[in-house]
């Protein structure tokens, strides 16, 4: 894991092949995120974001959005910094527990198209959170079979 500030957490950093990157909240159940993370550890097309605290992040990109500053073609906000690292065609794969939706606001940020996964109630059971984890894991593997075909890749 790189800390990158008290509001996001890189589980695994983008490289330069990232075509999707995974974004859940911290709130995801440890289990499910350390699952996640062993899964993509070897694959080069996918990394992963975990926010801790959207809000705060939220408020600060549009209070940046409204500054002079940034009209001026400064990122000012911290979010725009740490998505200015991700490829601009890479997925931003959002991975979305209960009935809020409170990340799909980072796909605006710059410009990354977005995904949702919605997996409701997170599962009680190791075996459930698996199949979550497994449908996380599908729609990533989806993601990034497309954005090789569309590179011509595969």
């Amino acid at each position: 894991m790189h800390a990158i500030s008290q509001s996001a957490v890189w589980i695994k950093q983008p490289s330069a092949d990232a075509g999707v990157v995974i974004v859940t909240s911290t709130a995801l159940p440890q289990y499910m995120i350390d699952k996640l993370h062993v899964a993509i550890d070897d694959w080069d097309q996918v990394a992963y974001l975990a926010i801790k605290e959207s809000e705060a992040l939220r408020v600060d990109w549009l209070r940046a959005g409204s500054s002079p500053e940034n009209s001026a073609g400064g990122d000012a906000c911290f979010v725009s910094q740490l998505l200015c690292s991700v490829s601009h065609g890479s997925f931003l794969l959002d991975v979305e527990v209960g009935m809020v939706s409170g990340l799909t606001w980072l796909g605006s940020v710059c410009g990354h198209p977005l995904r949702v996964v919605e997996l409701g109630k997170i599962a009680s059971s190791t075996a459930a959170m698996d199949q979550q984890v497994e449908e996380v894991l599908s729609a990533a593997r989806s993601l990034a079979k497309s954005l090789l075909q569309a590179r011509g890749v595969i």
